[in-house]
This record gives structure tokens, C-alpha cells and sequence, in this order.
């Protein structure tokens, strides 16, 4: 198993201090221009997502990872933070279920022999 960039694990530790739910992390090199990975979490409010992307930025700048991407608004049920190579993506629970990001990705991940 290969290690996770510095930034995916202060990413999950992060979320999982402060009680996110189904913290999951993808890896996404094979096929993402952008990021290496993606760590996906539930908040159980929109209150909740606001304060983990707070808190995610305050951990990424904390440690000097830059964060080059910080979108959407609690009250959308998606937001996104980048920090170096992982994309957070935060969700309220009704959200996630219906954007399946997880789903999708499996279907075009390459599959491990």
C-alpha cells in the first residue's frame, strides 16, 4: 500500500476529529489531472459543513498547503476544498446519497487486477 500525501491525511484526520461522517478517501492519480485524491465526508447539517470547511482550511494553511480551490455554501449540501493533491468533498447526507460521487467513480477507475 502506498503512503497518502501529507495533505489527505491531515484532511481525515480533520474530518474525523470533528465527528464527519463516512469519511472516505479515493485514489484518483489514474485518471485526475488535478489532485491525486479524493476524500469524500458527510456533515449532518449544513451548519456542520460550514464549520469542516473551515476547519479544513484552517488545518491545510496551518501546515502551508495550499488551497487553490474553497467552493460552494453549506446551504447547497456540497462543498469542495482543495489543499495540494486532495480534493475534499463534503456533503450533507441527502446529497451524497444522490450525487453517488463514490458510485461514479468506481465505475470508471480502472479496475485492480
Amino acid at each position: 500500500m502506498t503512503k497518502k500525501p501529507k495533505e489527505v491525511e491531515i484532511a481525515v484526520k480533520t474530518l474525523e476529529d470533528h465527528k464527519a461522517e463516512g469519511v472516505e478517501v479515493l485514489d484518483v492519480s489514474s485518471f485526475s489531472p488535478f489532485c491525486t485524491h479524493y476524500v469524500i465526508a458527510t456533515a449532518p447539517n449544513p451548519r456542520a459543513l460550514g464549520a469542516f470547511k473551515d476547519h479544513l482550511e484552517e488545518a491545510f494553511e496551518k501546515e502551508g498547503i495550499d488551497i487553490p480551490v474553497s467552493e460552494g455554501v453549506p446551504d447547497s449540501g456540497w462543498v469542495i476544498v482543495q489543499g495540494g493533491d486532495a480534493v475534499v468533498h463534503l456533503f450533507l447526507a441527502l446529497n451524497r446519497k444522490e450525487i453517488n460521487l463514490a458510485g461514479l467513480l468506481a465505475e470508471i477507475m480502472p479496475k485492480k487486477a
